[in-house]
């Protein structure tokens, strides 16, 4: 006997019990009955692994738009506190520029300004100089 006959045997007799089991549903039942049976037994597992394809699908998809949607809320929000840290050191430097502007022009704003700009200093002071912050 070659594979092809030994195939050919199993495949008939798979048929012949199928048919056998056919006949006892049939056995008590309409032919309306039957063609309900054979199709609800054929049709049921394949939706059932569709379904649950599907379902798993879904849910992946699902899960990896809230993952993704997640990281690009920790990005807004590291963005937004850098933003922030800005906004405040922008503030603190037009309040000390309002206050330059504000100031009047007398003996104190001329030394102030000759200290911090020019480096210049009285003649009477003591300058201490701390080398320990350079790099």
């Amino acid at each position: 006997m070659s594979v092809n006959e030994k195939d050919t045997k199993k495949k008939v007799e798979s048929a012949s019990a199928g048919v056998g089991h056919l006949e006892q549903i049939a056995d008590g039942q309409s032919e309306e009955n039957l063609e309900r049976a054979i199709k609800k037994g054929m049709k049921t597992p394949h939706i059932r692994v569709i379904s649950r394809l599907l379902l798993a699908t879904l849910l992946i998809s699902a899960l990896a738009s809230f993952g993704a949607g997640l990281i690009r809320y920790n990005e807004l929000q590291r963005e937004k506190a850098a933003l922030e840290q800005k906004l405040d050191e922008r503030e603190a430097e037009v309040e000390k520029l309002e206050y330059l502007i504000d100031c009047p022009v007398d003996y104190d704003y001329i030394v102030r300004v000759a200290k911090e700009k020019l480096n210049l200093y009285l003649p009477d002071e003591i300058i201490y100089h701390n080398d320990s912050n350079k790099k």
